[in-house]
């Protein structure tokens, strides 16, 4: 089998005339393949998440069909789980919007669907249990041989990679809704079981405090656990923002001045 293409080579060919060109197919599904390894594997990968590289691949799906093969449901499901990790950006909505609905209905794209789902209502603790059934190579086959692909997905989805990705973001979510929250409620979105698991992970994720940039402005995205409530590091999204009331900068009377000049000129 061919080594997939690198990152730069994908690039290059979005950027060139071709990029619609049906013959590129095999080159952005053999990346959509190298993409969703990346995250399956825990070694160093050049195949860097290329959201414009895996819609031009559905697009392609799109435009001609019979490209698809047997495997081309499949591949768009990688497609989709690639953007499911990139969580609160828009990137699987954007990628739903040109999946047709007989793709979207089937396994294992339905289940990414409903994942999506959960996560945009903020069902984070319904979201795991949901997220762990792609693990199953077997789910959702009814009685079919498991292709590659499907057990590609399935090795993402069981890898510490694609869990701490979608932690750190529903942990990043948290913080900017809440200075303070109960614990079990973290913990649950988390799919934590435990205070240790919670501290451990909470001081690898960092923010900005104060709004500012660069690594000495970085503080632990969890202040501190204790008894029954989680307190995240301040920002300014979660804390109250002093000296910002509104202030109206035109009066009533400019506005009254300006409605009747206008209802003066109309009469004319």
């Amino acid at each position: 089998m061919a080594a997939p293409p690198s990152h730069s080579d994908v690039q290059s060919l979005l950027s060139s005339a071709s990029a619609y060109d049906p013959e590129v197919v095999p080159k952005l599904e053999s990346y959509v393949r190298a993409q969703v390894s990346a995250v399956a594997s825990t070694l160093q990968s050049d195949a860097q998440y290329s959201f414009d590289a895996n819609r031009t691949l559905v697009k392609l799906y799109q435009f001609f069909p019979h490209l698809e093969g047997e495997n081309g449901a499949t591949l768009t499901s990688l497609a989709a789980f690639l953007a499911l990790l990139q969580f609160p950006d828009t990137d699987f909505m954007a990628l739903m919007c040109l999946v047709p609905e007989r793709v979207q209905s089937r396994e294992p794209c339905a289940t990414l669907v409903r994942c999506a789902e959960l996560l945009e209502h903020c069902q984070f603790s319904d979201f795991w249990p949901e997220l762990r059934k792609l693990g199953i190579p077997e789910y959702g086959a009814e009685g079919e041989p498991v292709s590659d692909d499907r057990r590609l997905l399935s090795d993402a989805v069981n890898g510490a990679s694609a869990t701490t990705r979608l932690r750190a973001r529903i942990l990043r979510m948290l913080a900017r809704t809440y200075r303070s929250a109960p614990l079990k409620l973290v913990l649950a979105a988390l799919d934590m079981k435990d205070v240790g698991s919670l501290e451990a992970f909470g001081a690898k994720v960092v923010l900005s405090a104060g709004g500012a940039s660069g690594s000495e402005n970085e503080v632990p995205i969890v202040e501190k656990v204790e008894g029954e409530f989680v307190t995240f590091a301040a920002s300014a999204d979660n804390s109250k923002r002093v000296g910002s009331a509104f202030k109206e900068g035109v009066s009533y009377e400019d506005v009254a001045a300006m409605m009747s000049k206008t209802a003066a000129l109309s009469g004319q």
